[in-house]
């Protein structure tokens, strides 16, 4: 951890450096020396990098950290005394200037005799000089001697052994023929290899087209939170003010589903599974879990996994240790005895398993690695042994890696966070030394480093392959939480530790269950950041007054709080560089928003939020602003703006602003040629050749997304000479005369969405050539009576979507079009009555999605499945299909799949 204290340290120096040079001459206060001493004591912690394990070193880097968090403390506090502040014009500067003498008078002298004193306790520390060279004589290093390179594993299909007949037992249970709703539990201990064993057999086709709708949950806080979350998995609106339980039973209430709720522990659960409906159609839900006494409250069914057989566990210990191959004879009986502390976990086999593979064949270094995981692992031997594993992994990383994945103790067990979120969160935490455009790719390939080191999980991928969201395995993240307290990085906060908590070590706490009536009891002037999470607990205006015991947050993360109104106590934290506020109800944010003269991200997304402040033009660092809110009809709505957005050149995201609000916003958007996303909406006519203007000066967009005032009012925007070359994503709302003859130029384009386009020709040709799309979604954008794809065209084309095209009665697919479609949807288009013709040559088509067809079209696709050309479909692994609701006498869902299992 006094790596991770001097490197914060060092990034507020940098931060202070840069912006007070002027004032620290004029004062003589020399900062210059403090970073000096902070650069050799990182030198130094490299080199001893878990190499002296005495109490004197342990004592030397706690007093390094001591002195890190003075440094930081002292800076701070004077950026908190004497803000930072951007004037326009020469005579209001001189009145600040005049205005702030007495405080600045103050706060030099204060600032100056903490550097003293700082000063004075690194002369105290012994043999300074050991912080330039290692007392111990090794030379300087960045890698700790011993510590392997190794990749921390997470259980893959191959690698759990016994898997098939695992999943055949499983697969049985699952599909057993009963009308009947059945909970099935899956019981086994952390690390047995729950989760894979759920997914392989919810993956499978069969049981993919077996249901009409799935959902996936992991590890909620509450029966409502669980229930909110299957809402959003299966899609379904819950308006404003709705009862969530309520419109998920209606949802539910006809159709076959899937629910798997994955590491359930807390009573909750059970009522959440009551509340899923048994409508007699099939329906099933997977429920896993490490507690016996829940399977008899919850389940009609159960699976026991136990841990692996003797022969079982040796298989997959010569697999990960040796390759694959046989155990070397003179390894076999230290080997036996290394396997023989996993218990016949898979987790703790394939982690020790690595570890080994990594290490040369000798018994001597396989009883070294015996030796570091200890004998006395009786009480909790797969953690114990997961932890040392993961400490080694741990220590081998940078100190910025480290900070990154320590990050992840923040999130509850099983909480899936978004690439965008994450990387924002560690850029506003200083992980990321570099500034500007290059903060995103430098936080990006971290993610990479971590998820490709096998120590981060991906949770979702968008059409390109990319991360969307990721987590932590669940027993990864007991062993970084157990690894920050010991390193005093962050701290989870409950309930029921709370009263157990000093409130002097963590620069990092995350409160779980969101209680916040005990908080006034603490001073957390040395926290940096706070995350909350859960409702159940918290109380507003209670969590506002403990704000103030926080005076030197840069994050705070209210994300899903129960806020109704803008915490005012949150300007006060003049160093706040990320604010979010996503998907509370707040309704506005105040002028004195301005204040946040060190913000960078405001979330505001999923808020009620309809008109940001005039003043949000002076907070002039701001990179990512985001702010929408959820209409009636599920459709986003932007913010209002004020003349004067154009000032904020820091921007890198802006979205959705209305450009209604203000007439000029179109011309002022030329000023943000930092923009990488912008989303604009409520667009009119007269306003599209500014915009196309602004557009063209923004070389790094990468997204846009453009909606016009209503669906009447015609998209103007046939302006553009040379559009962004890096634009990938583009979503178009609105009427358009003809297709932008602009759009054929995206040859980075990689997802394109229209909507109300109502183009009645000359779509399809002006897409076809796009060398990178893979996604195209066309809702009411095309009016033709025929659309046909001809050959070579969309070469890339993995997902397409056509809804709402009522005037469609003929679908042509020519051979050598659409050669890796993999999914095709088509919704509401109500005159197309035949079978697209050409369904034979998608050769890679998995998944045809037809709803609220005709019946005609039905009837069709049923009698070609049973008919002497069932070959032309018989490669779509998943047909799902459902008539118009008037007048069909067709089940409103059917799966037409060769592959489904009844």
């Amino acid at each position: 951890m006094a790596e991770i204290a001097v490197s914060a340290a060092l990034g507020v120096v940098q931060i202070f450096l840069s912006q007070r040079i002027p004032e620290l001459k004029q004062k003589e206060v020399d900062i210059g020396v403090i970073k000096g001493h902070l650069e050799t004591m990182r030198a130094y912690l490299k080199d001893i990098k878990k190499r002296e394990h005495t109490e004197g070193a342990r004592d030397r880097r706690n007093k390094v950290q001591e002195i890190a968090y003075k440094i930081e403390d002292a800076l701070e506090e004077f950026m908190v005394d004497v803000p930072e502040h951007f004037h326009k014009h020469k005579f209001s500067q001189a009145l600040h200037d005049v205005y702030h003498k007495v405080m600045d008078w103050r706060a030099f002298p204060r600032l100056s005799s903490r550097i003293n004193d700082i000063q004075d306790k690194i002369r105290d520390i012994k043999e300074l000089d050991s912080f330039r060279t290692s007392s111990s004589g090794v030379a300087s290093s960045s890698r700790a001697e011993g510590v392997p390179d190794l990749a921390y594993p997470i259980l893959k299909n191959d690698e759990l052994v016994g898997i098939e007949r695992r999943t055949s037992d499983l697969l049985d249970r699952l599909m057993k023929e009963a009308s009947k709703r059945l909970v099935i539990s899956v019981v086994g201990a952390s690390g047995s290899g729950k989760t894979i064993l759920i997914k392989k057999v919810c993956e499978s086709e069969g049981v993919k087209g077996h249901f009409e709708c799935h959902a996936w949950v992991s590890h909620s806080t509450s029966c409502k939170d669980t229930c909110e979350k299957i809402c959003k998995e299966m899609g379904v609106p819950v308006p404003p003010g709705g009862k969530i339980e309520e419109n998920l039973v209606n949802y539910l209430e006809d159709k076959r589903y899937l629910v798997v709720l994955d590491g359930g522990w807390k009573e909750d659960w059970c009522n959440c599974i009551n509340i899923l409906p048994d409508n007699g159609n099939g329906s099933r839900v997977i429920f896993s879990t490490c507690r016996l006494d829940l399977v008899s409250k919850c389940s009609d069914d159960f699976y026991n996994l136990d841990p692996l057989s003797g022969n079982e566990a040796w298989e997959l210990f010569c697999k990960k240790a040796f390759s694959g191959s046989e155990c070397p004879k003179h390894l076999k009986e230290i080997s036996e005895d290394l396997l023989s502390n996993c218990g016949g976990l898979p987790l703790a086999i394939v982690a020790l398993g690595s570890l080994l593979s990594t290490k040369s064949r000798t018994p001597a270094e396989f009883q070294k690695v015996l030796d570091s995981l200890g004998h006395n692992l009786e009480r909790n031997f797969e953690f114990g042994i997961m932890k040392r594993v993961l400490e080694q992994r741990y220590f081998n990383l940078s100190h910025n890696l480290k900070r990154c994945f320590l990050y992840f103790c923040n999130f509850p067990g099983g909480y899936p966070v978004t690439r965008g979120r994450l990387i924002r969160l560690w850029i506003a935490e200083g992980f990321v030394e570099e500034k500007g455009d290059q903060a995103l790719e430098v936080a990006d390939a971290y993610l990479k480093e971590l998820i490709s080191g096998c120590l981060v999980d991906t949770n979702t991928w968008d059409v390109q392959g990319l991360v969307r969201s990721c987590q932590v395995n669940n027993l990864v993240r007991e062993c970084l939480v157990s690894i920050s307290e010991d390193e005093r990085f962050c701290k989870v906060l409950t309930r029921q530790n709370f009263d157990e908590y000093d409130h002097r070590s963590n620069r990092h706490i995350a409160i779980h269950d969101a209680f916040t009536d005990s908080l006034q009891s603490k001073d957390f002037s040395h926290v940096r950041t706070l995350f909350m999470f859960g409702k159940e607990n918290f109380t507003a205006s209670v969590f506002g007054k403990a704000l103030e015991r926080f005076k030197f947050l840069r994050v705070l993360e209210l994300k899903d709080a129960p806020l109704e109104t803008f915490p005012e106590e949150v300007v006060n934290l003049t160093l706040l560089r990320y604010l979010n506020l996503r998907n509370t109800k707040i309704k506005a944010v105040p002028g004195s928003v301005k204040k946040l003269q060190n913000l960078e991200t405001l979330d505001l997304r999923q808020t009620f939020v309809s008109e940001l402040p005039k003043t949000i033009r002076k907070v002039h660092k701001l990179v990512h602003l985001a702010v929408d809110k959820i209409n009636e009809d599920q459709g986003r709505v932007g913010a209002g703006v004020f003349s004067g957005i154009g000032v904020l050149a820091s921007l890198q995201k802006l979205s959705l602003i209305k450009a209604n609000k203000n007439q000029r916003i179109a011309e002022e958007l030329g000023n943000l040629t930092a923009m990488r996303k912008l989303g604009i909406t409520e667009l009119e006519s007269r306003d599209g050749k500014d915009l196309c203007a602004s557009i063209q000066k923004m070389k790094h967009l990468s997204c846009l997304h453009v909606t016009s005032r209503s669906k009447v009012e015609v998209l103007d925007l046939d302006y553009m000479s040379t559009p962004p070359s890096l634009l990938h994503r583009l979503s178009l709302e609105g009427k358009l005369r003809a297709t932008p003859s602009w759009i054929s130029e995206l040859h980075s384009l990689v997802k394109m969405s229209l909507k109300s386009s109502r183009l009645d020709g000359g779509l399809i040709e002006a897409l076809q050539d796009l060398p990178c799309l893979m996604e195209l979604q066309l809702v009411d954008a095309f009016n033709g009576k025929e659309l046909e794809f001809r050959c070579n065209s969309f070469q890339e084309l993995r997902k397409l979507e056509v809804e709402q095209s009522d005037h469609l009665h003929t679908v042509l697919v020519h051979e050598g079009a659409m050669p890796n479609l993999q999914k095709l949807t088509m919704r509401r288009c109500k005159n197309l009555k035949l079978a697209p013709l050409g369904l034979n040559n998608l050769t890679r088509l998995e998944e045809m999605h037809l709803y609220e067809m005709s019946e005609e079209l039905i009837t069709e696709l049923d009698n070609l499945r049973t008919g002497e050309y069932h070959w032309m479909i018989d490669h779509i692994q998943v047909i799902h299909t459902s008539c118009s609701p008037v007048n069909s006498t067709y089940p409103r869902f059917r799966n037409l799949s060769s592959f489904a299992r009844y």
